[in-house]
């Protein structure tokens, strides 16, 4: 992705902050990829034989997480929630290898009962996070400095949505003076 060590823990860090993973069930139960599914079933997303295939029966990955306690809201829970705990390896409902936070009060809204809550749960991506000396150590200090993960969520997640639009130059409207977002110009043409 052409992404430097910040701009990457800032998208993981980013996109785990909200919403969850989907593992409900066994892994074997989901389809073909979309573009390889039948013609009928293309477009469609993912085909599942888990329950209704959708909500609380979504398939994708067999891995069941929601990391945080507000997986609605933008806040500094992931962070919080990442070093707050030590974490063990256990098995999704689909049978995955995922981690849940040891001595843990169970904090996390069930997204489908109101009135159920499950303990943390992180995937071996995010302990990397914490556990990796460079990634370490940039996450320390987001989980102190909370206003820089903003910053650098929004540069990576521009540069990420913007890497294939061409030169700056050619962008049409305002905003887009000062975000390189990496890009560099292309040479002048030798040619007319």
């Amino acid at each position: 992705m052409a992404m430097n060590d910040v701009e990457t823990a800032a998208l993981i860090v980013g996109g785990h902050t909200v919403g969850k993973t989907h593992g409900a069930g066994p892994a074997d139960l989901v389809g073909p990829e979309p573009e390889a599914a039948p013609i009928e079933q293309q477009g469609l997303g993912w085909k599942s034989a888990y329950g209704t295939g959708v909500g609380k029966d979504a398939i994708t990955s067999g891995i069941e997480v929601v990391w945080t306690p507000t997986p609605t809201k933008w806040d500094n829970s992931y962070l919080e929630t990442l070093y707050k705990y030590e974490w063990e390896l256990t098995k999704s409902p689909a049978g995955a290898w995922q981690y849940v936070a040891k001595n843990a009060e169970p904090v996390v809204p069930d997204p489908f009962d109101p009135s159920a809550k499950r303990l943390p749960t992180m995937l071996v991506t995010d302990l990397s996070l914490r556990m990796d000396p460079i990634y370490g150590k940039i996450t320390r200090r987001w989980l102190d400095h909370p206003e820089e993960l903003e910053e650098e969520f929004a540069k990576a997640w521009y540069k990420l949505l913007h890497r294939d639009m061409g030169p700056i130059s050619r962008y049409l409207g305002r905003g887009f003076q000062n975000r390189s977002c990496g890009k560099t110009p292309y040479p002048r043409s030798t040619t007319s």
